[in-house]
């Protein structure tokens, strides 16, 4: 076969790589070609991700809140999951997003030849898909991440579900298991515990969320274990076996001590993710990892190959779609004109979308003092706020961190309902090297959550 050239191939076709791929058509890209392996175009997010959890998650909201009908002066005589049902209105939400051809057209309209299959560097121009090779003059890799699986002794005899595959069982497991008590192990563990499941966690930090203030981890454990949900913290899991239809999990603690042993119908791994890089054979094209398995790469996103620039999830850095769509902006541009654009992370809002949620940005009161902040700290609760009252959401917080010295806001941490909306404010007060007393002085509408963030401000003025 004759080798095909382009001005730039884009692989993967999920959000950094379309972004990629729109940035470098308005940068005046000429011909480029997009490679997918997966059988539908769009990338984990709207297929196997944030979209279809998402859907299910509200399935429970409102589950939820129908248990609480009470409260609010109604009557519901039964509140019955239909599962199948709950899984067809996901399905159905996905579908409008990637089914019937809709993103193939899109390419289309970008004049992008679409190429189906697997991708493999044999050179640090060439890639191969299916015998045929490729050319370009610039590569960008949005190939998403992969689940991460932890040496646990006997797991892969034993079996487990991936984040993907449990958004495909066909009912309700009477109990689950879950190793990793990260934002998708705790989505998952919330979601399966309002629909009527037996939820043990495994994680083996001493709290939840780590990465996150530990004041907020705190209550979200307290929650958790409101709920029902066992958590058994600074533990590993050790060895999983199967007996008849249960997965048994040996459960150790970090510090040492006694192991125990944890049974259930279904095993959930959500130990983390890591980039999507081994089978593409990135050493074909002189592209260096660092030790995490994440590509070496430079402010432009640009890797040890001037070539070859990495966007979203096979990046390594913050793993969210809104990220990925930003990365792989900047990679475009850069492939195309040069290294214009900045990669930023300074200010990236994040959000685990469990009940209650949990949204942040910036540093934790921790980071900051660890950073050499003179670290001041604003807190404003939902209970003390006209919404919270009148929603019976009450159950909430907003924790602002900043510099004594300036004023300078370094983060925000929100815990409760619409936590998810509430962090644009935060974010966008940093982004514009805003003080709180920007927001303090802010008139924020009654009644609303949005108070919280002003009585959190406002606790902060000395």
């Amino acid at each position: 076969m004759s080798v095909k050239r382009y001005d730039l191939i884009v692989i993967g076709s999920g959000p950094a790589g379309i972004a990629a791929l729109e940035a470098a058509r308005e940068a005046g890209a000429g011909r480029v070609a997009v490679i997918e392996a997966a059988d539908r175009l769009g990338g984990e997010c709207p297929n196997t991700g944030c979209v279809p959890t998402k859907a299910l998650l509200r399935t429970a909201e409102v589950m939820e809140l129908a248990r609480r009908a009470g409260e609010f002066g109604l009557e519901i005589p039964e509140i019955r999951l239909d599962f199948a049902g709950a899984m067809r209105r996901k399905d159905r939400i996905v579908d409008s997003l990637t089914s019937g051809g809709r993103l193939e057209g899109y390419l289309e309209s970008l004049r992008a030849e679409l190429v189906r299959g697997r991708a493999t560097f044999v050179s640090r121009d060439g890639i191969e898909v299916s015998g045929q090779t490729y050319e370009a003059d610039r590569i960008v890799i949005a190939a998403g991440s992969e689940t991460v699986t932890p040496p646990v002794e006997g797991l892969a005899e034993a079996g487990y579900l991936t984040h993907a595959e449990i958004l495909s069982v066909e009912r309700v497991p009477e109990s689950l298991l879950i190793i990793g008590g990260g934002p998708i192990g705790i989505e998952f563990a919330h979601l399966f515990a309002v629909f009527g499941s037996r939820v043990e966690l495994v994680e083996i930090a001493p709290r939840l969320v780590p990465r996150e203030d530990e004041e907020l981890a705190a209550v979200v454990e307290y929650s958790f274990r409101k709920r029902g949900i066992g958590l058994h913290l600074a533990s590993r899991a050790a060895a999983v076996r199967r007996d008849g239809g249960q997965a048994v999990v040996q459960v150790m603690p970090v510090a040492g001590g006694e192991a125990r042993e944890l049974s259930g119908e279904m095993l959930l791994v959500a130990a983390g993710k890591r980039p999507a890089l081994r089978g593409l054979r990135v050493e074909k094209a002189d592209i260096e990892l660092d030790g995490r398995g994440a590509p070496v790469l430079n402010e432009y996103l640009q890797t040890t190959n001037p070539a070859v620039y990495v966007a979203g999830d096979a990046a390594g850095q913050m793993m969210y779609t809104h990220v990925a769509h930003d990365q792989g902006y900047v990679a475009g541009i850069n492939a195309i004109q040069g290294n214009e654009e900045r990669s930023d992370l300074s200010v990236i809002p994040r959000v685990i979308f469990c009940r209650p949620e949990i949204a942040s940005v910036g540093l934790t009161e921790k980071e900051a003092g660890e950073r050499g902040h003179d670290v001041i700290v604003g807190r404003g609760a939902y209970s003390g706020v006209g919404k919270g009252l009148v929603t019976g959401q009450q159950d909430g917080l907003v924790k602002l961190v900043a510099d004594r010295r300036d004023g300078k806001l370094l983060g925000g941490h929100i815990l409760g309902e619409a936590a998810s909306e509430l962090i644009h404010e935060i974010a966008l007060a940093m982004k514009a090297g805003l003080p709180y007393t920007a927001i303090a002085g802010l008139t924020h509408a009654y009644p609303t959550f949005a108070e919280a963030v002003g009585v959190a401000a406002y606790g902060m003025v000395e």
